[in-house]
């Protein structure tokens, strides 16, 4: 990673590129009664460690990332817990909450909540494969899981509202994704692979609609055009006038 003064540029410019996105999808609505439930639980689950830490720093110890500990003392925990503590002081952890709580209301939104709560572990398992067999620095944060839940909906986007829109707001979370890792980012790589992702995920909730119930398939979510209503019939004259 790197603290490239572009950097923080280029992270709201994938924010803003992934908004643009969510206008030409089918969002589900919530209100005081009926929430978010799965962004709420995420934010909380991040937030109450990230922010504990700084009073009591053996939280961050001993939840943060170092592969030392994950493949030479069998530390597995440390890969699914990493996202929950933060490394990048008081900034980085505004920040980093800020984002979770704008991208996990509008993932869900576009996901549902029966598929948010499935795609969110499956995110954490798939791509911390590379933690187990590869030593890197140590480290926490959500920046990455963050990153992948909002690139996730151009992916999801790509397949049921293809065309030219999002095609090429797609591309440019991909330029925008590479521009970051030639500037020696890593963030830029959960910006791409969550394309990836998304694809993928829309393509199993395709297969499987009663399962995963797809926001599209809600009549009450915003952003689908009523069915045409079929004109009525003209009556018959029976008296023959």
């Amino acid at each position: 990673m790197t603290d490239h003064f572009l950097s923080p540029a280029l992270y709201v410019l994938m924010i803003v590129l992934v908004m643009k996105v969510m206008d030409g999808l089918p969002q589900r609505t919530f209100s005081l009664r009926r929430p978010p439930k799965v962004a709420i639980g995420l934010w909380l689950l991040v937030a109450i460690p990230s922010l504990l830490q700084f009073a009591f720093p053996g939280i961050y110890d001993n939840l943060h990332r170092d592969s030392d500990l994950i493949i030479d003392h069998g530390q597995w925990w440390r890969v699914y817990t990493s996202f929950m503590v933060q490394d990048g002081g008081v900034g980085g952890t505004a920040f980093n909450l800020f984002v979770l709580a704008l991208i996990g209301f509008a993932a869900e939104r576009v996901w549902g909540t029966r598929m948010l709560l499935a795609f969110v572990p499956a995110l954490m398992l798939v791509f911390s494969v590379d933690t187990f067999l590869v030593h890197g620095p140590p480290g926490g944060g959500n920046s990455g899981l963050t990153f992948r839940l909002a690139t996730s909906i151009a992916g999801l986007a790509l397949l049921i509202r293809p065309g030219g829109r999002h095609y090429l707001l797609a591309a440019a979370i991909v330029v925008d994704g590479a521009v970051l890792l030639l500037l020696g980012d890593g963030h830029g790589e959960p910006m791409i692979t969550g394309i990836v992702a998304g694809l993928i995920a829309a393509l199993v909730q395709r297969r499987w609609p009663l399962v995963w119930q797809p926001v599209a398939a809600d009549p009450a979510a915003r952003g689908i055009a009523p069915e045409p209503k079929e004109a009525p019939e003209p009556e018959s004259d029976l008296e023959g006038h």
